[in-house]
This record gives structure tokens, sequence and C-alpha cells, in this order.
């Protein structure tokens, strides 16, 4: 296993929050997704896997060791090891896409492989943006960019929190199909914290319901032999207004 959480519980004294007794695994290949209403602690989940919050009780494992024992020097390499691609995109407008790929290396103090940048620019299909500022962007392509940073790190797991949510549905599409070559050509894991029924349905392994401040169920979805994003968001917007 990469990740390991075993029994973790969060509580913060300001507020009714509360995370209670999560537990589940991450390893190679493995697509989980997240789901439960807004303020059941999704987010908080992910930044306790990469050390952004502490967790008060129960631990959390980086392949077989616990992240309360982890030097300061070990707990930025499981940083590079277990990315964290937010919902905003956190680049700067004035910048350009091979700015922000080129960081990556700057950051680790590497020298910069522009072999691999320009390769996640194709992957990405986003080759004629290389030298375009991130002002000039649409909200499908800085997430590309943002996505591209995070694979040219060659982490083990990748976090995304509600990537898409602020997407039209032609460009998360797009961003979904990109991770499905991802996950088909590289070992990486993802964890990823979507309301898209469709998308957790057709993409992840298994999706984690979080209801009540734990884990209400695993769930194993069936995937369909055709996947049309359109057609199921439709049907159930249509499910949704109709019922009762």
């Amino acid at each position: 296993m990469i990740i390991s959480l075993e029994n973790v519980s969060k509580k913060y004294s300001d507020s009714n929050f509360s995370l209670e007794n999560i537990s589940f695994n991450s390893k190679q290949k493995d697509i989980i997704g997240i789901i439960g209403r807004n303020g059941t602690g999704k987010s908080t989940i992910l930044k306790m896997i990469n050390g952004l919050i502490p967790y008060d009780s129960g631990d959390i494992y980086y392949k077989g060791k616990s992240l309360k024992d982890l030097s300061d020097s070990e707990i930025r390499t499981m940083r590079k090891n277990v990315s964290y691609i937010f919902q905003n995109y956190n680049l700067l407008e004035g910048e350009t896409v091979y700015y922000h790929l080129s960081m990556v290396y700057k950051l680790n103090k590497i020298k910069i492989d522009d072999n691999a940048i320009n390769k996640i620019l194709k992957f990405m299909n986003i080759e004629q943006l290389k030298n375009t500022t991130c002002r000039n962007l649409s909200g499908g392509q800085q997430q590309k960019v943002a996505i591209a940073m995070s694979i040219l790190q060659n982490p083990e797991v990748i976090l995304c929190d509600e990537i898409s949510s602020a997407l039209d549905i032609n460009s998360e599409k797009e961003i979904f199909s990109l991770l499905t070559q991802l996950k088909e050509t590289t070992n990486i894991a993802i964890v990823l914290i979507s309301h898209n029924l469709s998308i957790l349905k057709n993409f992840c392994d298994k999706v984690i319901v979080i209801e009540d401040s734990t884990i209400k169920e695993v769930i194993t979805p069936n995937k369909s032999n055709n996947i049309d994003y359109d057609k199921d968001y439709f049907n159930h917007v249509k499910e949704f207004l109709l019922n009762d």
C-alpha cells in the first residue's frame, strides 16, 4: 500500500465539524472517489493524507510509515510523491505555461528537462499554449497546466480536490479522459473528490460515501459500457427534479 488510513478522526473545537474512524487504502493504479454533502470533510481527508493538516487520532501511513514519524525532509518527499491538485488552479496569471512547468524542476533544485516538459504538453494537448500567459487560458486549460505540473513530479498518488467543479461539461470530460489515459499508461493512483455521479461511476474503481462524519459505505460502481457524460448528467438532473 502507498497510503493507508486507519481509524483516522479529526474534530475542530470551534465548530460541530468532525470526522470519525476513516479507514481506507490506496495502492498502485487505484482510482478512489470520495463523495458526500458539502461540509462533510472530504477536502479535510485529502489534506490530512498530504500532511497539510494534522489528525487527532488513528493514523495515516505512507508506505508503511506513520506520517507522525516522518522527518521534515521525508514530509517534503512524501508531498512530492503524493501530489495535491487544488480546486482553484493556483497559477500566476502573468507567467507562461512553460514558466510553471519549469518551476517544478527549480523548486526541486534539479536541471530543467525540456524534453519531459514538451512530452507532458503533448500528452495534455496544450503544446500550442507553451508560451501563453495563464491569464489568457480558459479554466480547463489552467487545470491541465496544474495537472501537468503534478505529473512532472512523477508522483505515486495524485489527490484531486474537486478539480472539475468550475469547468463546463466538455472541459470536464476532457480532463477525465486525460486522467483515464494516465491510469492506463502509468502506475499512478488517484484519489478524487467529485459530485459528478457519472464521473464517479465510470472512472473510479471504488467510491467512498461520507455521511454523518464517517464512511457510510464503500461502493464498487457498475461501469457503463458506453460512457456518455451528457446523457448520464441529463438523466440524473431529470430524476432529481421529478422525484418527490
